[in-house]
């Protein structure tokens, strides 16, 4: 529902039992986890439901929004400040242990029966709300086995790939490497930094041979803009989701680059980093002519290669594109 690329839009203007806009929200937490067959915290789904939470309270502005919960695991950088700002924010976490949950077949809500603690004492509660999220744990693939007996490799009780704690990427078999959820339940930060541990240890097995199979890119040959050629400005300004567009009135900035001299195109793309807007790009450069191209997207330390190797490979110089960065220099600086 959150996805600005779903079929909602990123924008939860209903549910799907009436249609009508939520406005009581609650979060559950440790479903399927914590039990007999998968007696282990999944870790990450905590920050997750935090994260949700405060998307759809900036969706929905005055949304109540509860997280019934049986404790907080905010164990990663800043995660705990995190939750904090959450707490600031409205959220509301309730320590429980959930207990029923049906739905109210004349308004469709949904009714949450819980156990809080009180000291001493423990009170049976309920509570109505218009949307609930279960927050499922992650368990190992379904196939994990099947491709632990092809590799060769030792799954651990739960059925993920056996490590050990000093060697989080080695698997029971040498030559053989593990990392993300496969290893256990991992979120997208610790997943991408242990990728790359097992990268570096595949190219220090394989390292003899590295570049034996590489093939040189070949582009078309360079399109030549003459000294007196006038200027024919395509700028594509990114909405990156909300990360842009929850802050930066994008249609505005569309309608003002339209006004600038040179500019003979302006357009909106969601994403511009994707596979799709970049070839979006390569088709507006090749139809209306452009001899120079304007992205308004994120930060150009990790992007603008991608787009000046875009534009090359449609015959455009790739220093003849600028990139504005209103997304690290201006939504999030806001």
């Amino acid at each position: 529902m959150l996805s600005a690329s779903g079929p909602w839009g990123g924008h939860l203007t209903r549910r799907s039992s009436d249609h009508q806009e939520p406005k009581k929200i609650a979060f559950l937490q440790c479903v399927g986890s914590r039990e007999k067959e998968h007696d282990y915290c999944s870790s990450v789904c905590c920050m997750y439901a935090t994260k949700e939470a405060m998307l759809a309270m900036e969706h929905i502005p005055g949304a109540e929004i509860k997280i019934f919960q049986m404790d907080m695991r905010a164990f990663g950088k800043g995660f705990d400040a995190y939750f904090e700002r959450g707490k600031e924010k409205g959220i509301e976490y309730i320590p429980c242990r959930i207990s029923g949950l049906e739905e109210d077949p004349e308004t469709k809500d949904v009714l949450i029966q819980y156990e809080s603690s009180n000291g001493d004492h423990s009170i049976n509660k309920e509570e109505r709300v218009d949307l609930a999220i279960l927050s499922i744990g992650m368990a190992a693939l379904p196939d994990a086995q099947r491709l632990a007996e092809a590799s060769g490799i030792e799954l651990d009780p739960h059925q993920f790939c056996s490590t050990r704690d000093f060697q989080p990427v080695e698997t029971s078999r040498s030559g053989v490497f593990a990392c993300g959820a496969f290893t256990e339940p991992k979120d997208i930060p610790d997943s991408v930094i242990q990728a790359s541990g097992a990268a570096a240890k595949a190219l220090a097995v394989i390292g003899e041979a590295r570049g034996t199979l590489v093939r040189e890119k070949e582009y078309p040959p360079e399109r030549e803009i003459l000294s007196d050629e006038e200027p024919r400005i395509g700028a594509f300004i990114c909405s990156c989701g909300t990360n842009i567009a929850g802050t930066v009135d994008v249609k505005e900035v569309v309608e003002f680059a339209k006004s600038l001299p040179g500019v003979v195109h302006v357009e909106n793309t969601i994403y511009t980093c994707s596979a799709d807007s970049l070839k979006l790009i390569q088709e507006r450069v090749k139809e209306l002519n452009l001899n120079r191209v304007v992205v308004a997207s994120c930060t150009p330390r990790t992007h603008e290669p991608l787009f000046r190797d875009t534009i090359r490979e449609v015959g455009l110089n790739p220093y003849l594109f600028e990139m504005a960065n209103i997304r690290d220099q201006c939504s999030w600086y806001t």
